[in-house]
């Protein structure tokens, strides 16, 4: 089960003015059912492009099934829409912070724009809740998202949860660190270091300008350089761009590129409503097609 509570302190103290790195952690992306199990089903995807899993949460509010694909440094998920109260087109950026006190400085800066909060997301262990990591956003949930369809928010793992989730694990707050204690939780350590899947690099969002227009404040405000494009707004952070369409309506994520780890044959495959193009310059790019 995870839960979430609001912190009365903040576990770290920013020690001086320097502003952290704000990442990006992962995204997520929500599918029709059908292109949602054939993902899941597609052998490629799992055996070869990226150690994966789905996995189903069960909060006290809520309770969902996501399909993850893990990265060095980032990874993202799909979700089926109209499950778990996600609608199509749902879809969300999480930043992350591997500065002590980066959750501090972000809910600061978020605070500028609205009233903003941090909260600490538990995790089941043995049947025992840890520390899972601290989440920062404006004072909204999925539920009652500021911007319908898009949500951004900031994460900060707990210091101590990656020890306690993998034996063996050093302490560490870093995404690299912690992808890599899931990997082998999962029995994949061996396929992360020969899957294809690097990192996700550039991901592109359309919906409503108004919404677009919110959360790019917001990801400048964490830092991130935002400049006009011909069809939205560009914004990039230190390991990642998000290209924000204006459209008429909640479309979602439409194209993710990613980074790989070695190169491969040029290839693309169809898989439900999106389309995996391999090409040789260790670059992918996975369209998502409405």
């Amino acid at each position: 089960m995870i839960l979430r509570r609001e912190l009365l302190a903040f576990p770290f103290a920013l020690q001086s003015a320097a502003a952290p790195r704000i990442l990006l952690n992962h995204f997520y992306a929500t599918v029709d059912r059908a292109t949602y199990r054939a993902i899941a089903a597609d052998t490629f995807l799992q055996q070869q492009f990226a150690p994966f899993e789905e996995r189903t949460t069960v909060r006290s509010d809520s309770t969902y099934s996501g399909l993850y694909f893990y990265g060095d440094q980032t990874y993202f998920e799909f979700f089926e829409e109209n499950q778990g109260g996600r609608k199509p087109g749902d879809a969300g950026l999480a930043l992350g912070s591997e500065d002590p006190g980066g959750s501090a400085w972000l809910k600061a800066q978020w605070g500028k724009l609205r009233p903003s909060i941090n909260t600490m997301t538990t995790r089941q262990l043995d049947g025992s809740a840890i520390d899972w990591f601290e989440t920062t956003s404006f004072q909204e949930t999925r539920e009652r998202s500021l911007v319908e369809g898009l949500r951004v928010f900031g994460m900060q793992y707990a210091p101590g949860f990656v020890a306690k989730w993998h034996e063996g694990s050093a302490a560490s707050i870093a995404q690299r660190d912690i992808l890599a204690a899931y990997c082998a939780k999962l029995k994949m350590a061996k396929l992360r270091e020969t899957s294809l899947l690097e990192n996700v690099t550039r991901v592109t969002i359309a919906s409503p300008e108004a919404g677009i227009r919110t959360r790019a404040a917001q990801l400048e405000a964490a830092g991130w350089r935002n400049k006009s494009s011909a069809k939205g707004l560009v914004s990039k952070g230190p390991n990642f761009t998000v290209d924000l369409r204006f459209a008429t309506r909640i479309v979602g994520v439409t194209e993710v590129e990613m980074s790989l780890k070695h190169s491969s044959p040029k290839s693309s495959r169809s898989i439900g409503k999106t389309e995996l193009e391999i090409r040789s310059n260790r670059r992918a790019i996975w369209r998502i097609h409405s």
